[in-house]
């Protein structure tokens, strides 16, 4: 799903006059202000507060009670987009982002809905708005209490769109549903659950969802995260085979030694108990040809860590075919015939982070890349039933990579919402089929903190060339010697200058390209 471009650690707006204004809007003409309405406890009014233009009011400290009062102030408890409280129908997926509560949301484009059953009093509703966010229908108890609209210029975190604080005691179920509508601005139906937060009655409030880890260090698991081993493997058999038994928490440790073949891995951990493959570097998966057959490729997994071992001699080093939150972490990858690791096939939400990637391309230089995301639109139909290949929200942070036959960081037109970081690349003697270090085909990526030596043309790329991809991209603290004859960043756009919305800031400090720094003005 296209989500639009946003900056990792966004600060929210401050509630406005304009955004309290709006609850009068969303009430029948008809009827009496809230205030005056008056019902048995069971039909209990919603109070309700649609807030477009609000911040996260509900998520401020409770207050507490004036002296004399009687009851205690209710606890607050967030529920977050991957709790199991929350039952989903339909296919709800999920993308990252540290600015998101929980540092995840779930989305959905197709017909479904997120519900939950609480005990409290209040409950407010909470979303990431974007571009391409539509309308939603929230119910209280089984009925219908307000359609809220997801739609923002740019994308918005932690967005309070629903609450009501005027429940009964007792239990309620809470749930919202895609109605396939949207503002007219917007250029998706999209569903987007964030969290949920209640004023319980009975139950205290949980430990705070902890805070966006610095821009310059997610929080990933690394190597150094590998918990004890629950099993030792030393062939590439026993491997497949521990991996095919494991459950969430099962962690795998390859003993040093040559693993030879193809390793295919399907495993499904949780987000808080992930399965984790973890070896040293001298445990080296060697298939034996640049010619055939995947160092390794995991399918249909979620919730998978792969960290520490070397990958060399096969056709391609590392994929991921659609699955969600893998980590590939601290990798050596080696002579590689085509390129070093390549996620697609609609895999959302994973990592791939301090690998060190060299000599891809050994059997066909075009095909080279060292870190590939996505599908090629000219794939589609053959992939991915012909449409877009939503490999979204990936996070390529802290790897090097150098001797690449084609571009060291490419991600294909069809993803959205990924961030490339920190990444270290050294173009010289390679490269023979690129013109740049990262180039950009999708939709919002975030690119930043990067390094780059040495380019046969462009430092860094956005390609346009696809109708409605190559849209919203930022570029931001890039660094680097070029020392070729292109610019140091190149934006080709379908439409006229500056269509693409590609940001390209002036802190970037990419140097010695003959053309110039951008063939698009930067953004202060």
């Amino acid at each position: 799903m296209p989500l639009p471009r946003k900056l990792l650690f966004r600060h929210l707006p401050s509630p406005t006059p304009r955004g309290r204004k709006l609850f009068a809007r969303i009430l029948p003409a008809s009827k009496p202000p809230i205030r005056h309405r008056t019902t048995p406890a069971r039909h209990a009014l919603i109070a309700v507060t649609a807030v477009t233009a609000l911040t996260l009011a509900i998520l401020a400290p409770v207050i507490a009670p004036s002296p004399g009062t009687a009851s205690a102030a209710p606890a607050r408890t967030v529920v977050d987009s991957t709790s199991s409280k929350i039952t989903y129908t339909g296919a709800w997926r999920s993308t990252r982002n540290a600015a998101d509560r929980g540092g995840s949301v779930r989305f959905q484009f197709s017909t479904g809905s997120a519900s939950m059953t609480f005990r409290g009093t209040s409950v407010a509703f909470i979303t990431r708005t974007t571009k391409s966010s539509g309308k939603s229908t929230v119910s209280i108890d089984g009925k219908v209490v307000a359609t809220v609209n997801g739609y923002s210029p740019s994308t918005e975190h932690k967005k309070n769109v629903f609450s009501t604080t005027s429940l009964s005691s007792g239990t309620h179920t809470i749930k919202i549903s895609r109605t396939g509508k949207k503002d007219a601005r917007s250029s998706g139906t999209n569903s987007i659950v964030d969290a949920f937060v209640v004023n319980a009655t009975t139950y205290p409030a949980p430990a705070p969802a902890p805070a966006p880890a610095p821009a310059s260090s997610p929080s990933v698991r690394r190597y150094a995260d590998c918990p004890a081993a629950t099993t030792t493997v030393r062939t590439a058999d026993e491997l497949m085979a521990a991996v095919g038994r494991a459950g969430p928490g099962s962690v795998i440790r390859m003993a040093p030694g040559t693993y030879r073949g193809q390793v295919n891995l399907h495993a499904n951990g949780t987000a808080a108990d992930p399965i984790w493959v973890c070896g040293p570097r001298d445990a080296v998966i060697n298939v034996g040809s640049i010619q055939d057959n995947h160092g390794i490729q995991i399918k249909n997994s979620s919730n998978l860590v792969i960290a520490g071992m070397t990958v060399t001699n096969s056709l391609k080093g590392i994929s991921v075919i659609h699955s969600t939150n893998v980590t590939i972490a601290d990798t050596r990858v080696d002579n590689i015939g085509y390129e070093g690791i390549h996620l697609r096939a609609f895999t959302t939400g994973s990592t791939v982070v301090g690998n060190t990637i060299s000599n891809t391309g050994a059997r066909d230089a075009s095909y080279g890349e060292g870190i590939y995301i996505g599908t090629s639109e000219n794939n589609w139909c053959e992939q991915t039933n012909c449409g877009p290949d939503r490999t979204d929200g990936t996070l390529v942070f802290g790897n090097q990579i150098s001797r690449t036959g084609a571009q060291p960081i490419e991600v294909k037109e069809g993803t959205s919402d990924g961030v490339i970081r920190d990444n270290v690349i050294d173009g010289a003697n390679a490269m023979s089929n690129a013109e740049e270090w990262i180039k950009v085909k999708g939709n919002d990526w975030n690119i930043d903190g990067n390094q780059g030596t040495n380019s046969p043309l462009h430092g860094f790329a956005v390609n346009g060339s696809v109708a409605g991809w190559g849209l919203r991209n930022t570029f931001t603290d890039n660094s680097g010697a070029v020392n070729a004859s292109g610019y140091a960043f190149f934006i080709h756009e379908k439409g006229s200058k500056g269509s693409s919305d590609t940001v390209v800031s002036c802190s970037n400090s990419v140097t010695r390209a003959a053309e110039g720094f951008s063939n698009l003005a930067c953004t202060r």
